[in-house]
């Protein structure tokens, strides 16, 4: 987080968010401005400034396009902020998890301890 004092504003802040970019300027200084690591869906993507402690900070909700477990992002831009490697396992044991109570509806994998391959989505099962 970067935080701002109480006079930033609405109206000092610019984030453009487009399908594949993501670029946010304060008070005419740009703080980002690079290609996502993936695409988004902008129509449900969004902004808000909001304040904790007396500070403001800026926060930034993306909506993926395409949310499979194959399609983990490991980081938020193409060239930078590289998503921390057990925060980045965590989430592919969820997606996987999530993949498997799709998959089997009658079964709950809430507790489930996955291991083995998951990452990239897991193993891809082809019965025919």
């Amino acid at each position: 987080k970067q935080w701002y004092q109480r006079r930033v504003r609405g109206k000092n802040v610019s984030v453009k968010i487009l399908p594949s970019s993501l670029s946010c300027t304060v008070f005419s200084e740009t703080k980002f401005s690079d290609k996502l690591f993936g695409s988004i869906v902008t129509d449900e993507s969004t902004w808000t400034l909001e304040e904790e402690d007396g500070l403001r900070f800026i926060r930034i909700f993306l909506v993926k396009c395409i949310k499979t477990p194959q399609n983990c992002w490991k980081s938020l831009f193409q060239s930078s902020c590289n998503a921390d490697p057990l925060t980045l396992d965590t989430m592919q044991k969820r997606f996987l998890q999530e993949r498997y109570q799709r998959e089997n509806p009658g079964f709950d994998f809430s507790g489930a301890d996955v291991s083995g391959q998951y990452q990239d989505g897991g193993p891809q099962f082809n019965f025919q």
